[in-house]
């Protein structure tokens, strides 16, 4: 069993967090100091450095934090759908469903992330787990033998996050129920073709 963490120091953290996210709104990743997330977070620059290295630390923990949740949260449906092969689509359904709710869950994070206000690191990381998912869910599926499939892995996983990042930048004004849908279908018949 994992070590709990304190009360106090989980409450600091998410404050330390809520800061940096928004000052992060406001001015862009690389406009915040630490200074900054200190004040905003009502904390002394020695009770950040407890916590965090730098402005960098922060954001990279919270990316990988949150990344994690996201793949915790799909890794059963995955596993569910292998289980139960003839509702395959059903449960594609849910796993983008999942996808675009964590997308929305954190969109105060999310949005200025990816309207290039964080750098390339959020990208990355997300583009390696999604690669990981797709890797795992389509090694299933049938595919044209003269498709390269890393070439075809980096494509879907580059525009589901094409697809997610338009999505938050119009505000969300459809439900993820429907956007995971509409991605269950545009893959599903995007594997059929090729």
């Amino acid at each position: 069993m994992g070590k709990k963490i304190d009360r106090r120091i989980q409450k600091t953290r998410e404050t330390i967090k809520n800061a940096f996210i928004e000052l992060l709104n406001e001015k862009g990743f690389w406009n915040i100091s630490v200074n900054e997330v200190a004040e905003r977070a009502d904390i002394n620059r020695g009770t950040f450095y407890l916590h965090y290295q730098d402005k960098f630390d922060l954001f990279e923990k919270y990316v990988d934090e949150l990344l994690s949740e996201l793949t915790s949260q799909i890794k059963p449906l995955n596993q569910e759908k292998d289980q139960r092969k003839n509702e395959i689509e059903d449960n594609d359904n849910n796993i983008y469903e999942l996808f675009f709710k964590h997308f929305q869950e954190y969109s105060s994070f999310y949005k200025p992330i990816l309207s290039f206000k964080g750098g390339p690191y959020f990208y990355t990381r997300f583009i390696e787990i999604i690669k990981e998912f797709y890797l795992q869910q389509y090694t299933k599926l049938p595919y044209n033998q003269k498709l390269d499939k890393e070439i075809l892995i980096n494509f879907v996983a580059h525009a589901q996050l094409g697809v997610i990042s338009s999505w938050i930048q119009e505000d969300m004004t459809k439900t993820p129920e429907y956007m995971g849908e509409q991605l269950s279908v545009l893959f599903s018949s995007f594997l059929r073709s090729t």
